[in-house]
Formats: structure tokens, sequence, C-alpha cells
């Protein structure tokens, strides 16, 4: 299966930049939505209704109307027993998301203490509310929808050294376990959402940096 990338390159020479640099804020916003919690119904209603412009490589506008069927397709309740079963409980759940256990098996270990150290470097702190470590998947896709609003001042080439450091070297995984273990109900089409977004995100990013050193679009 081609990738991207490669299609990207074939067929769509970067036509796509300045429409996917508008909606990463929310895309990562909509990715931490997810696997904080069970969307409520509320959520899913927003996911029903949200539209994203034309023109994004066909992948991920592919996983992105194959998510907003599956919202339409599975009530709250069923999508919040899916959540459980996949994410809660240390060795319970299906699924462990966190940076420290898919990069060392271990949890709150190196990566974590890593990561607050960048976090306090660009100046993120991590709120009172927040009961889960700062490694949690949701939780540092919500650190990547603030780090990607023009208003927080950081430029893509500190984005690219967080994305790479904390992002690259697992969460592809995890979206790709997600999607499979998810057996064909709601979290199959996050995962492949997610794991199409980052792929595109792994494309952006780079050429970004190297040729438009400024913060990011979103507001």
């Amino acid at each position: 299966m081609e990738s991207i990338s490669g299609t990207i390159k074939k067929n769509h020479p970067w036509s796509w930049i300045n429409s996917y640099a508008a909606l990463r804020s929310d895309g990562y916003a909509l990715l931490a939505s997810l696997l904080q919690g069970p969307p409520s119904e509320v959520m899913m209603e927003i996911l029903m209704t949200l539209y994203w412009d034309a023109g994004l490589p066909e992948k991920l506008e592919n996983a992105f109307a194959a998510l907003k069927l599956a919202g339409q397709a599975f009530q709250p309740a069923a999508v919040q027993k899916e959540y459980n079963r996949l994410f809660i409980g240390l060795g319970c759940g299906r699924i462990i998301p966190y940076e420290s256990w898919y990069t060392e098996k271990k949890i709150q270990s190196a990566p974590l203490a890593a990561l607050r150290a960048d976090l306090m470097h660009i100046g993120i702190v991590r709120q009172a509310d927040w009961h889960d470590s700062e490694d949690h998947a949701g939780a540092l896709c919500e650190i990547m929808a603030i780090i990607t609003r023009k208003q927080s001042g950081i430029d893509y080439v500190e984005q690219t050294a967080f994305f790479n450091r904390h992002i690259t070297p697992w969460m592809m995984h995890l979206f790709s376990d997600i999607e499979e273990a998810a057996n064909g109900a709601f979290y199959r089409s996050a995962g492949r959402f997610g794991g199409s977004f980052l792929e595109t995100e792994s494309v952006f990013l780079p050429d970004a940096a190297k040729n438009h050193n400024f913060t990011g679009e979103g507001e």
C-alpha cells in the first residue's frame, strides 16, 4: 500500500499544505478528545457535523470520512463500552496508551521525565484537574493542539523537534493497535484516522520547518 508521502509526491505536490496547516490544531484536539475518554453525545454530534476543506491527501480525507460515518453508526453508550474495553484499567484494558509503556514497557519512566523537561522548556504547565500522567496519548495530542496554534508562539522547528521526540517513536504504533483491537467498531475508524493524521503530519512538518519557519496556522 502506498504511503501518504508517496501519493503526495506523485499526485499532489504540496498543493494541500495550506488546507492542512489550517486544521492541524483541530485534528489534534479531536484525537485528544477521543483518547482521553469516551466521546459524549455532544462530542459525537460535533463529529458528525465537522467539516474540513477539500484538498487534503486522499488517505487522510478517506479516514476522516470513515470516522464521521462511524460516529453516525454507533450510539454513545456503545462507544463508551468500547472505550472502557480498550483502555480502562492498567493491565485490564487491551491497550495502555502511554509513551513510557510503548517505548520502555514501563509506566512513568524516563520518557515521562524527558517530556516534563520539554514541557517546562516550552512553558506548558500541567493542569490541576488532569489526574493522568503527561505521556498519555490524549494528553500529548492536547499538547500538540496547543503548540500548533498561532498564538502559542512555537515555530515549526520546535514543533518538529517535539513531534520527533514524543510522537514519532510510538504513537503510530498505538493507532495501529487501536485499529486492530477495535474489531470494526467505532475506535477502529478512530485508529485509522489517527494513523493517517500523524502520517500526514510527518510529511508536513519537515518541509514546514525547512521552508516556513513561522508559527502554526491554527487560531
